[in-house]
């Protein structure tokens, strides 16, 4: 390799080192985060609604994620699913329960 091969690797690398200090580092010390929003939709075929909610009941506790807010979006859910999902709502104020045409007109309404 030619001298300016190896400086441009270095350069190069000594930038991507910086952005990624930055972008992590630095954004967690000025407790800047950019939380997210996750949507999980409750229907009657999902058996396993009460392990995906206790797991992210768990991240939220944990702390250890971004998530900001959680969108339980009824589509054709169960009373017993339902009735889950207010629970944890009641639990974590973090999760909202919706339909998906409440869901749309909350969209609308944001824009």
């Amino acid at each position: 390799m030619e001298k300016a091969e190896i400086i441009a690797i270095v350069v190069v690398t000594v930038i991507a080192a910086a952005e990624l200090f930055c972008l992590f580092i630095c954004s967690k010390l000025q407790n800047k985060s950019y939380p997210l929003c996750v949507a999980l939709p409750v229907n009657s075929q999902d058996k396993e609604l009460p392990q995906r909610l206790e797991y992210i009941a768990s991240l939220i506790e944990e702390g250890s994620t971004f998530i900001g807010t959680v969108l339980l979006i009824n589509i054709d859910g169960t009373d017993e699913q339902i009735q889950l999902c207010r629970d944890f709502c009641a639990h974590y104020h973090a999760m909202e329960l919706t339909t998906a045409a409440e869901l749309e007109n909350k969209l609308r309404m944001s824009l």
